[in-house]
């Protein structure tokens, strides 16, 4: 039996449609990969507050020569962008563009940092390595 032509052409349109939206999909996460610039930003701001908010308040309470030194460091935090920190970063970070995503891994002395940009946001993984 011949399936009427109507019937072929109703049936089209929402395979098409599916097929076009996930097309759009990868279309759109890839235009909105975050840059390695994105990501030094992003990670400076965040070892700058984790720096200022629970690193500096421990050490500066200690009674010890090194409260006065880390009393300098921290208040060059407070006053200024994190530029030293950004450099740093930068050196010390690999990013690989996966075309849909972009994989930041970034070599710290303690560990080594794995995030995952993907549609304009970072990811940090936990992937215990």
């Amino acid at each position: 039996m011949k399936v009427p032509l109507l019937s072929q052409v109703m049936a089209r349109p929402l395979w098409w449609g599916g097929g076009a939206f996930f097309l759009l999909g990868i279309i759109a996460a890839v235009l909105t990969n975050p840059t390695p610039a994105d990501y030094q930003r992003r990670a400076a701001a965040e070892m700058n507050a984790f720096l200022l908010t629970q690193v500096c308040p421990e050490i500066v309470h200690r009674d010890s020569a090194i409260a006065l030194l880390a009393l300098e460091f921290c208040e060059q935090l407070e006053s200024r962008p994190a530029e030293e920190i950004e450099r740093y970063i930068s050196y010390n970070t690999q990013s690989y563009n996966l075309g849909v995503a972009t994989l930041f891994v970034t070599e710290l002395p303690i560990q080594r940092v794995w995030s995952l940009g993907l549609f304009g946001q970072i990811i940090p993984l936990n992937l215990g390595i």
